[in-house]
């Protein structure tokens, strides 16, 4: 793909991004960025935008993930004031009208916290994700899209490959690689089918328990569920 014509992608992107939220279908997302921004600048981060490229804004069902770049002390005064609920990785979850949000400072970042990447602002956030195509920004003052150099690589070609692979969450992680291939039909990196069987190997029965933790129930079995009923044959 060249380069110019990812610069087309991604000025569709942010246009599409930037309707949906001012529109009637996501101007709760709106809202809330509005809210947020007199904390600081704010970027809608990873999976609505990877939904939005991969598929379209149709495609788009998971949490809405924003971060903050300002003080986060007055960024914890706001979100508990809105009923916002902190997590074990130093943000917050709640929900604004039909979305749920994950909420958190640009300093709270793990990968930062952990000393893997240097954030300095937040297009540095594309260093921080597991996956190359959940690598990707909308800055919501300059309405501009940052992302990695493999991410338009990865949705054009739908091919997942590993970011930065450390990570606060490991079963999560190969839970969420199950997803990308049997639910989003995505195919895997020989780097990433490799950390996949390893993870498999040492930690199904952990994987089948958080999966069963925190399925979404559905009304006819998924590739996902297939996939999970494929692992828990092999255990036993």
């Amino acid at each position: 793909m060249m380069i110019g014509s990812e610069q087309v992608l991604s000025r569709r992107l942010s246009a599409d991004i930037a309707d949906f939220i001012r529109g009637p279908e996501g101007d709760e997302i709106g809202d809330m960025i509005d809210r947020l921004s007199t904390v600081g600048n704010c970027a809608i981060f990873g999976g609505l935008a990877r939904d939005f490229a991969l598929d379209g804004r149709d495609a788009f069902k998971s949490d809405v993930d924003v971060v903050v770049h300002g003080d986060p002390k007055a960024l914890d005064l706001l979100l508990s004031n809105m009923q916002g609920r902190r997590n074990q990785f130093g943000g917050y979850r709640l929900k604004h009208g039909r979305f749920d949000f994950d909420v958190w400072p640009l300093q709270m970042t793990w990968a930062a916290r952990a000393g893997h990447v240097k954030l300095r602002s937040l297009p540095d956030l594309t260093e921080t994700t597991f996956f190359d195509c959940d690598a990707v920004l909308f800055d919501c003052h300059t309405l501009a899209i940052s992302r990695s150099d493999r991410f338009w690589t990865s949705i054009g070609q739908g091919i997942v490959d590993i970011n930065l692979e450390p990570n606060p969450n490991r079963i999560g992680t190969l839970v969420r690689i199950l997803r990308m291939r049997f639910d989003k039909k995505l195919q895997l990196t020989p780097r990433l089918s490799s950390y996949l069987a390893r993870g498999v190997a040492r930690s199904r029965t952990q994987i089948l328990d958080y999966a069963t933790r925190n399925n979404r129930a559905s009304a006819s079995e998924t590739g996902f569920d297939c996939a999970l009923r494929f692992l828990a044959g092999q255990g036993s």
